[in-house]
């Protein structure tokens, strides 16, 4: 039997399959398109409506309206780990989360489906569908994607195309129809497709036209491509395959996306995005998406700039950069001056604050600190949460361990959330005491297992303040019950570098994984990616990378726990996997969390429609794109006035 995913979706994981109608097909001889790309057809620029949309497009039904053509999307970017663009002009992969984060559901692919035991999966794609320059998109592309994957100096494979027995293998069936097979299943593929990240996200397979990647590979290209690596000012044919990959940095590459990028980053302070002439998708009546002509991002290197913008109301919609805790307030008090209205993103974070204590430390005596369960525990009686939330996240927020969140009650652990999260100092001395450390120093600072004073240096992020209030505040909680602790405040690369190099004590981190998102990245309980800086070396050695330590027996079993998972079709399975794994981390409590929002918001232009009041906004749902921004549109096709 195969679990077809055609008109339906597919559900959280294999074998959990729901169905739903789809919206109303629409006859070719119906199709619009916007009045600019008419005038290119009447001129002979471009081909009519319906030779560029696939035999089958995708329908989207818009929140509100059917919308209307014209107008620029006005938003803001920064250079440094950009996502937003991703996530709103970059989210077109083979399948999409729905809106309500309920599932998933074809998108460049027309249909999928799946074995029973989730090892084999078929790929029908869009019979007619083409590049941003009108090329054909076919299983060319996806077999080119392939090649690279599987080259050792090129993109590696994808998290979701790889299992504990090696990565999926990809072949053709037709020109529109392809598989892939695993060794083991992989029950979490759809749902790794459905991701955005800033690596290899869920449009790896898409992210390589052959037809123009070819060029700049050596095993396709022996004529020019010495003269292509010259020009690009680049040494190797890795290095300019790599650069020509990026579609942020180069306009010239053709892409599936509803906008082309056509002013990259680099080429000066904004980033812009066209329209596609070949976009494949349609709203309900008919209309080739996407309504809104072009999208521009403000790029900036201080969000205070994007503040002053939205005050001014140029900034039509954003939920990024500027919509923290201490700019609600003043985003609220310009609402009627800058024309726009609040719409809520949906907390899914685990906690906003986390202190990861780095328990595979290069140092044996600070290792051997940091592996004591109760010192961290007394460490967490020691902050006064509270008060942090008052003074840093001005009251809006909840004391918290780092959690599911009690919304997602299928994987809600009591233990994990509420366990040391009362403020007492007695009982943090006492806990210190007990655990061996209860001999200080002349200026009082506990020594330890080496009769030195205990130094813990906490790394913090520069680029977001909250982490900083938050650590000069725990840092001094900290002090008071006699650690040496200081923050080290240092830009972001940098406390990656470190943190991969397994060089920190402490680092503060704000976790995802509150909401259905612990089902993708656990990583604030189970060492399965590069962000778990409590044992860096332990996710070395589930990878098999250098640097690797074999972790403990209860992080072991928690690593088994998760390949099998991974490797499970039934969904109440994998719930009961998954509640095991959080129970080991109960068990262990390998961090100290400190607070978790109540509410998120995101700000939108009055004259921008079909934006939903409530966005998911986990980082692994990719807020805004799933709610489709194709369909957004301005009143009268404009954003003026």
């Amino acid at each position: 039997m195969m679990l077809r995913f055609r008109s339906g979706l597919f559900g959280l994981a294999a074998g959990a399959l729901l169905m739903m109608a789809s919206p109303t097909a629409v006859l070719a001889q119906d199709y619009s398109e916007a009045p600019a790309l008419s005038a290119l057809v009447a001129a002979g620029d471009l081909p009519p409506v319906d030779e560029r949309l696939p035999v089958n497009p995708r329908v989207l039904e818009p929140v509100d309206s059917v919308g209307v053509y014209g107008g620029t999307w006005r938003t803001g970017a920064r250079e440094s780990a950009e996502t937003w663009t991703l996530r709103t002009v970059g989210y077109d992969h083979m399948v999409h989360w729905l809106p309500d984060w309920s599932g998933v559901v074809p998108n460049i692919a027309e249909s999928v489906e799946a074995n029973d035991d989730a090892t084999v999966y078929t790929f029908t794609l869009r019979d007619g569908m083409r590049w941003s320059d009108g090329e054909p998109f076919d299983v060319d592309d996806i077999l080119f994607a392939y090649e690279v994957f599987q080259h050792e100096d090129l993109a590696d494979f994808p998290a979701y195309l790889r299992t504990g027995e090696g990565p999926g293998v990809i072949e053709r069936v037709d020109d529109h129809t392809f598989t892939i097979t695993f060794p083991v299943p992989n029950a979490g593929l759809l749902t790794g497709m459905a991701q955005v990240t800033t690596a290899i996200g869920g449009d790896a397979l898409t992210l390589y036209p052959e037809h123009y990647m070819r060029q700049f590979h050596t095993d396709h290209n022996t004529d020019t491509l010495d003269e292509l690596i010259a020009d690009a000012g680049v040494s190797t044919w890795q290095e300019l395959f790599t650069l020509r990959t990026d579609l942020w940095l180069n306009g010239g590459k053709p892409t599936l996306n509803a906008w082309i990028v056509t002013t990259p980053f680099g080429e000066g302070t904004r980033v812009i995005a066209e329209r596609n002439p070949y976009y494949w998708k349609v709203d309900s009546a008919g209309n080739q998406l996407p309504y809104i002509d072009r999208v521009v991002f403000e790029v900036v290197q201080d969000p205070e700039v994007l503040l002053l913008k939205a005050i001014a109301g140029e900034i039509d919609m954003t939920a990024s950069h500027i919509n923290t805790v201490e700019n609600r307030a003043v985003l609220f008090d310009n609402m009627d001056r800058g024309n726009y209205d609040f719409f809520e993103v949906t907390p899914s974070d685990a906690n906003l604050a986390t202190y990861s204590f780095n328990q595979a430390h290069r140092d044996p005596v600070l290792r051997e600190v940091l592996q004591n369960h109760d010192f961290r525990a007394a460490l967490s009686h020691a902050i006064d949460r509270q008060e942090i939330i008052d003074l840093v996240f001005i009251g809006q927020g909840t004391p918290a361990q780092t959690a599911v969140l009690p919304g997602f009650p299928e994987l809600y652990n009591e233990q994990l959330a509420t366990q040391y999260l009362e403020y007492d100092v007695d009982r943090a001395n006492e806990m210190l005491d007990a655990a061996g450390f209860a001999d200080r120093d002349a200026d009082g600072h506990r020594l330890g297992p080496d009769g030195n004073p205990i130094r813990l240096s906490v790394l913090t992020r520069s680029d977001k303040q909250f982490m900083v209030d938050t650590t000069e505040m725990v840092v001094g909680y900290w002090q008071d019950v006699g650690i040496d602790a200081r923050m080290d405040v240092v830009e972001r690369s940098l406390v990656r570098q470190r943190k991969n190099a397994n060089e920190h004590d402490v680092i503060i981190e704000d976790f995802p994984g509150g909401n259905f998102d612990a089902y993708l990245r656990p990583t604030p309980w189970v060492p399965i990616h590069h962000n778990a800086a409590y044992g860096i070396p332990w996710f070395y050695w589930w990878q098999g990378n250098e640097g690797a330590e074999e972790p403990p027996a209860h992080v072991v079993r928690q690593l088994e726990l998760w390949d099998q998972m991974n490797a499970t079709v039934d969904q109440d399975q994998r719930a009961e996997l998954m509640r095991e794994m959080l129970q080991i981390a109960a068990d262990s409590f390998y961090t100290i969390g400190v607070v978790v929002p109540l509410s998120n918001y995101g700000i939108v232009s009055n004259r921008m429609h079909n934006v939903p009041d409530r966005i998911e906004g986990s980082y692994w749902f990719a807020p805004p794109g799933p709610t489709n921004p194709p369909t957004y549109y301005f009143v009268d096709g404009t954003n003026d006035g």
